[in-house]
């Protein structure tokens, strides 16, 4: 004890234990105070009952005895708030040319670790100025890659970290990763072990445990916290597959989870990193063997949003499956069931993954979306669609390129009379639909969009296209399939042109399949009895005169697909049908001739019923 500090004690002014504590802090030494700050022991006024301290900005101030000896901390002189009292200059004067050497000594005098707002109060605004902090941080940091001991934090949230440069590097991580207490810091650290992994000797060696502790981890926790336990899974594969790092025998695979928690895992990937949805999916085929993995990956397809589709369709393609895909997809346009991601998803894929189920039904799903929305005070959830419909100038023209003029009308109805749409932008929708269907013009007029929108077709043509449809799904496609499948297993696909091929046909199979779908759907069946002879019309016989020879001819006008000529039967979709439907014996019709825009006129004799 001091002897002038015993004086006092003896004559009971302070206790011992006081007198102790007293003793220890001596003129000249750097102390700490949760208030002040630093400062630095100026003298001792024993007699008057206070220490004066020089505090940074406040020299001379006075503490009571009892309250210093209660409430400072004293620092060593090479303390980083030391350097800051006694030697501002040098410390300014390292952060300038010297930013990790500055860290460095910030940490070691704080334990080894700093949240980046303290190390923040360390410098502002004494070392570093608030107006330049902010540009010397990120330079800091530049600096601070090449010094492997020091980790800088990814997040805002994690902390500034000294590595023990005694023990490797490797061995520090490890023994972090493994005193994480929660799933968030075992995540935290496993980034930082993937960040850092060159530092460590012998990665297949050092990282068992970490790999062990991972499969523990979310086998315990994954009920309660699957999400975090799915990241620690995938963000271990990803590190494995990356370093060629092997995963112990028995080790909890991302499989396993997906198996294990299939009810609710599709709410649990819903946030996840797009890099790691992939990998989600990959793992089904392992999950449910024996195809069994077909209807759980199907499932996620219009419960995980946009994200998840691409690698989802990924997956299934990879696997000879993207029939079952454009199966799933045309169900689920037909029930209305796909979110506006997965619609803006196929609009994007329409010459890729969702080719085969790119037609004029998306163009009724897209709408239909929005005028739902509309209609809930939107747009809430179809802003994007509204501008993919909007802003990609050739998707309407894609789209009704190739469909019937039944259903680009109806399509063109219900552009017509939404109220999702201003008339500015209905007139520039329609203007494309009629760039690539010059024919459909007069639908612009009221009286165009006004007609039944049913296809009207035979009882005997209907059966038979419903033959067709079901030979092209249980024969032509399946036979398509082991085609791939068989080509694929020959090795290369980059060169293997019997691929490529069955790939082709897939697609013109798949389109197919759903135009068929598509016209059955809209189909009306007839057998034509009952129909009025007064005009020519669906299911009436007409003998013309042909007005120039005086040749006489007849036409059975039937349903769509009942043309034959040989037999004088003609759809009444055709221009020959259209020419004739609506007049009556003794009126002339221009009838349409081989030639280019030709025509020739005829007078109708008589109208006679089909049955």
């Amino acid at each position: 004890m001091n002897p002038e500090v015993q004086n006092i004690v003896a004559a009971g002014k302070l206790t011992a234990a006081d007198g102790e504590k007293l003793s220890k802090l001596e003129p000249g030494l750097f102390v700490v105070h949760k208030s002040w700050g630093v400062g630095r022991i100026a003298s001792w006024d024993l007699l008057g009952d206070r220490i004066l301290i020089d505090f940074e900005g406040k020299p001379g101030h006075p503490l009571k005895l009892a309250f210093a000896i209660g409430s400072l901390e004293v620092i060593p002189a090479d303390h980083f708030l030391a350097r800051r009292h006694s030697d501002l200059d040098a410390l300014k004067a390292m952060a300038k040319e010297n930013p990790p050497v500055l860290v460095e000594l910030a940490l070691k005098s704080s334990g080894s670790s700093l949240h980046l707002d303290d190390f923040e109060k360390l410098l502002k605004p004494r070392v570093v100025s608030e107006a330049d902090y902010k540009k010397w941080w990120e330079g800091a940091k530049r600096a601070l890659k090449s010094q492997r001991h020091i980790v800088v934090p990814a997040k805002r949230t994690e902390n500034l970290v000294l590595r023990d440069q005694g023990e490797s590097a490797g061995a520090q991580m490890v023994k972090s990763f493994l005193a994480a207490r929660d799933l968030k810091g075992k995540l935290s650290a496993l980034a930082g072990i993937m960040k850092d992994i060159d530092l460590f000797g012998d990665a297949k060696t050092e990282l068992v445990p970490v790999f062990q502790d991972i499969s523990d981890t979310a086998r315990k926790g994954l009920k309660l916290h699957l999400k975090e336990c799915l990241q620690l899974l995938l963000a271990r594969d990803e590190l494995a597959e990356t370093h060629s790092v092997s995963v112990p025998m028995g080790s909890m695979k991302v499989s396993d989870l997906v198996c294990e928690t299939k009810h609710v895992l599709a709410d649990a990937v819903k946030s996840l990193p797009a890099g790691l949805l992939g990998r989600v999916y990959r793992a089904f085929p392992d999950a449910f063997p024996n195809r069994g993995w077909v209807p759980e990956i199907l499932h996620h397809l219009t419960k995980t949003g946009g994200r998840a589709v691409e690698e989802i369709a990924g997956v299934l393609d990879a696997n000879d499956e993207l029939d079952v895909l454009a199966d799933a997809l045309k169900k689920a346009l037909r029930n209305r069931l796909l979110s506006a991601d997965l619609l803006i998803w196929m609009a994007r894929e329409r010459k890729g993954l969702a080719e085969s189920v790119f037609d004029i039904d998306l163009g009724h799903a897209i709408l239909g979306v929005i005028e739902n929305d509309h209609m809930e005070g939107g747009p809430k959830r179809t802003g994007r669609l509204q501008d993919i419909l909007s802003d990609d100038r050739t998707l309407l023209g894609e789209m009704v390129a190739e469909a019937e003029e039944e259903d680009i009308r109806l399509l063109a109805k219900r552009i017509l009379g939404s109220a999702s749409f201003d008339e500015l932008t209905r007139r520039s929708l329609m203007a494309r639909i009629i760039k690539s269907r010059p024919e459909m013009e007069a639908m612009m007029a009221d009286n165009a969009v006004q007609k039944d929108d049913a296809l009207i077709v035979s009882w005997q043509s209907l059966e038979r296209k419903k033959k067709e449809l079901e030979d092209l799904i249980t024969v032509k496609i399946p036979d398509n399939k082991r085609e791939i499948q068989i080509a694929r297993a020959e090795g290369d696909l980059r060169e293997n042109g019997g691929y490529k091929a069955a790939r082709d046909q897939q697609a013109v199979l798949l389109r197919l399949q759903a135009k068929y779908e598509r016209e059955i759907r809209n189909a009306r069946g007839t057998d034509f009895t009952g129909v009025s002879t007064e005009r020519a019309g669906i299911g009436t016989i007409v003998d013309v005169e042909d007005s120039p020879s005086g040749e006489k001819e007849t036409f059975i006008i039937l349903g769509a697909w009942d043309g034959d000529l040989e037999r004088n039967i003609i759809s009444y979709l055709s221009d020959s049908a259209k020419a004739l439907i609506g007049k009556a014996a003794g009126e002339d019709a221009e009838l349409p001739t081989d030639s280019q825009h030709g025509s020739r006129r005829a007078r109708i004799i008589s109208v006679r019923a089909y049955k």
